[in-house]
């Protein structure tokens, strides 16, 4: 477990490859959000009085970020990516986790956006249904395929993995990294967002970090992702 000073020295010497790539990994996990709304801006210019909304969100946030893991998998080392798109086969425990770490993230979610609103804290956000075939697909695409897969990458591969590989205490890169998680959410959702992401956030760190495996956090954030963006709408469980 984190905390085991063997298990510790194993998570930092593992990352080894990615300790000069610290730079490059935040710069490319803070990158999607400001090519997505560059995309957001094209599609407005070319189609002329569409909205930017959820259908534009989606599809540009997804493209973004398939753009940049592309980039990043070309520029990196065999051995650097072999740290940072780390999906091995996952362990039954390790998928127990994933499975257990789903309601663990979800009441996570809940308390913080609780906790928020008593602070007088708001998440912002987007309304919209699922009635739209379009709407369905640029959900699907952006917020439950893409964005589970690149975030995990970007955030638990990359740059939890340049501090670890820095030799940093995977608790302390534990909380950067998720930090760093909540704050590329605050154009969207807001300071009450970043909070609340970075409570969720927990989960799938701890989950990367106990397994030094990506596939059980991806699961748990795909899981999760479904949840929130299908499964909630579609039943008005919000």
């Amino acid at each position: 477990m984190v905390g085991d000073g063997l298990q510790d020295r194993q998570l930092q010497r593992s990352a080894a490859p990615l300790n000069d790539r610290l730079r490059l990994s935040l710069v490319a996990a803070a990158l999607p959000v400001p090519l997505a709304i560059g995309l957001g801006l094209g599609y407005q210019e070319l189609i002329p009085g569409t909205a930017y909304g959820v259908v534009g969100k989606n599809f540009s946030y997804g493209l973004a970020s398939l753009f940049v893991i592309g980039g990043v998998y070309a520029l990196f080392s065999p051995a650097a990516r072999a740290v940072a798109f780390r999906f091995d086969r996952p362990r039954k425990d390790e998928l127990a986790w994933a499975l257990l770490g789903f309601p663990i993230g979800t009441a996570l979610y809940l308390g913080a956006t609780a906790a928020t609103e008593a602070a007088g804290l708001t998440m912002r956000g987007y309304e919209y249904t699922l009635s739209d075939p379009l709407t369905i697909a640029a959900v699907v695409f952006g917020a439950v395929l893409v964005s589970p897969l690149a975030e995990e990458i970007l955030f638990r591969g990359m740059v939890l993995g340049s501090l670890l590989g820095r030799g940093i205490h995977p608790v302390v890169a534990g909380g950067l990294a998720i930090l760093a998680f909540g704050l590329i959410h605050v154009a969207l959702l807001g300071i009450a967002g970043v909070l609340t992401m970075c409570a969720w956030a927990i989960v799938s760190t701890a989950i990367r970090l106990r397994f030094d495996n990506l596939s059980g956090a991806w699961l748990v954030h795909q899981l999760n992702n479904l949840w929130g963006y299908i499964v909630v709408v579609a039943f008005g469980l919000g």
